[in-house]
C-alpha cells in the first residue's frame, strides 16, 4: 500500500518528534557519543543533558523548517516569476529565513565544537538580511494596501458581472421559451385557419358551385346567359382548388393523419407543379413517426427551404434527403443554383436575416438540434440535426382528430 506524500511528511514529523523525547528520557544512550568529543559549553545549559538535547532537537527542527519554508518561497517565484508582483520580496524574505535557520544550526554545531567565530559571522550574516528586509518592507505597504483596493474592486466587479451574466442567460432562457411559445401559436393558428378555410369558405364555395349548376340547367335554353353561369361555375372552381391548396399550405390533414413521409410527398408534388422545379425525394423507409411538433418542425423548414430556393436560386433541381436514426433525425435540402453569398453567410452566423430562417433556427434549437447553412459548389446546402425519438402511432387518436 502507498502512502500519499501528506501521510509521508505527518509521519517523518512524528518520527522525529519520538527521537527527540527518546534522547530527552534517555540520555544515557548517547552518552558514550558525547564523552568523546565532550561538551563545549555545558555549563552554559547547567550541565543538564536533557536540557542540552532539548535545545539541540528545537533547534535542529527550526533549522530544517526555515530551510524548507525558505525552498517552498524560492519554487513559488520561480513558478510564478512573471505574474507575482514583488517576487524580489520574497526571495529576501527566503534569504532572511535561511539565515535565521543557520544561526539556529549554529548553535546546534557549538554545542560540540566552539566555532564561536564562526556562529558570529552567521548571525551578522542573519543580521543584515533581517536589517534589509526590515528596510525593504515599509514602503511596500501603501503598494500592497492598494493591490488589496484594487482586488476587492475587481471582486466587486466580478460579481457585478456574474449578476449581470446571470441576468443575461435568464432572459435568454425566457426570450427562448417566448420563442418557442410563439411558434407553437403560429402553428396552431395556421392549422386553425386552415381547417377555417376548407370547412367554412371551402363549403361555401361548394354550395355556390351546386347552385350555379342548377341555374346552368335552367338557362340551357339562353345560350348567352348560359355562358355566363359556365364561367361562374369554373370561377368557383378555380376558388375552391386555390381555397383547398392555401388550406393544405397552412397545414396539410395528411401530417395528422398520415404522418410526416405523406405530407412530405404532397407538398413537394405540389411545388414542383406550380414552380416548375424538379425536386428529387429520398424518403428514409423506416421513417415512421414522430412527435406532432417534431413533425411540425420538420416539415416547416422543408417548405421554407423550398421557398427560397424558389425566390433567390435560380435553380432548376433541388434535392431532399430526410433519414431518421436510433439518435434522431437528419434532414438535408440542396440545390444548384447560385448559391448563397457569404454577406448573407456572415449574417447568418452573427443570428440575424431574415424571419424564416431566423424561425427555423428557433424550431431546430426547441427540439435541442442544430441547423447549419452554406455553400455547396454549385448552389446551397441546409443541413440540420433533430436529437428526436420516434414515437408510437396512435390510430384512434389521429382517426377522431381526421374525422373531426
Amino acid at each position: 500500500m502507498s502512502l500519499s506524500r501528506k501521510e509521508k511528511l505527518a509521519i517523518a514529523a512524528v518520527g522525529t518528534i519520538g527521537a527527540g523525547l527518546l534522547l530527552l528520557r534517555t540520555p544515557a544512550m548517547i552518552s558514550d557519543a558525547t564523552a568523546a568529543y565532550g561538551w563545549a559549553h555545558a555549563h552554559s545549559y547547567l550541565n543538564n543533558s536533557k536540557l542540552i538535547w532539548l535545545h539541540a532537537l528545537a533547534d535542529s527542527v527550526i533549522f530544517v523548517s526555515y530551510v524548507a519554508i525558505a525552498i517552498v518561497l524560492a519554487y513559488l517565484v520561480y513558478r510564478t516569476r512573471r505574474g507575482m508582483p514583488f517576487s524580489w520580496m520574497f526571495l529576501a524574505f527566503g534569504t532572511f529565513i535561511i539565515a535565521c535557520g543557520f544561526t539556529h544550526l549554529m548553535e546546534v554545531i557549538v554545542l560540540w565544537k566552539p566555532l564561536y567565530w564562526l556562529s558570529g559571522d552567521v548571525k551578522l550574516i542573519t543580521a543584515l538580511a533581517s536589517l534589509v528586509t526590515a528596510v525593504a518592507l515599509p514602503p511596500l505597504v501603501p503598494k500592497i494596501e492598494k493591490m488589496v483596493q484594487t482586488a476587492k474592486l475587481s471582486e466587486a466587479h466580478s460579481q457585478t458581472l456574474r449578476g449581470e451574466i446571470e441576468k443575461r442567460v435568464q432572459t435568454e432562457e425566457m426570450l427562448r421559451k417566448l420563442s418557442g411559445r410563439v411558434l407553437t401559436l403560429q402553428d396552431e393558428e395556421r392549422r386553425r385557419l386552415g381547417r377555417e378555410l376548407h370547412d367554412s369558405a371551402g363549403q361555401l364555395l361548394a354550395a355556390l358551385h351546386i347552385n350555379l349548376g342548377i341555374i346552368a340547367q335552367w338557362t340551357r335554353n339562353d345560350p348567352r346567359t348560359a355562358a355566363k353561369v359556365a364561367d361562374s361555375a369554373a370561377l368557383a372552381d378555380q376558388a375552391i382548388s386555390e381555397i383547398r391548396t392555401l388550406s393544405y399550405l397552412l397545414h396539410p390533414p395528411m401530417l395528422d393523419e398520415s404522418g410526416l413521409a405523406g405530407a412530405v410527398e404532397w407538398y413537394i408534388r405540389g411545388f414542383s407543379e406550380r414552380s416548375r422545379i424538379a425536386v428529387a425525394l429520398d424518403l428514409d423507409p423506416q421513417l415512421g413517426r414522430f412527435p406532432r411538433d417534431v413533425e411540425t418542425t420538420i416539415f416547416r423548414m422543408i417548405q421554407e427551404s423550398l421557398v427560397n430556393i424558389h425566390r433567390h436560386s435560380s435553380s432548376a433541381t433541388a434535392s431532399i434527403s430526410l433519414r431518421s436514426s436510433d439518435s434522431g433525425v437528419s434532414l438535408r435540402i440542396r440545390d444548384e443554383g447560385c448559391g448563397i453569398s457569404k454577406d448573407i453567410l456572415q449574417k447568418l452566423e452573427e443570428g440575424g436575416f431574415g424571419v424564416g430562417i431566423g424561425g427555423m433556427r428557433e424550431r431546430a434549437r426547441q427540439l435541442g438540434g442544430s441547423i447549419v447553412i452554406r455553400r455547396a459548389n454549385p448552389g446551397t446546402l441546409v443541413e440540420v440535426i433533430l436529437p428526436v425519438m420516434k414515437s408510437e402511432p396512435q390510430p384512434e387518436a389521429a382517426f377522431s382528430e381526421a374525422a373531426g
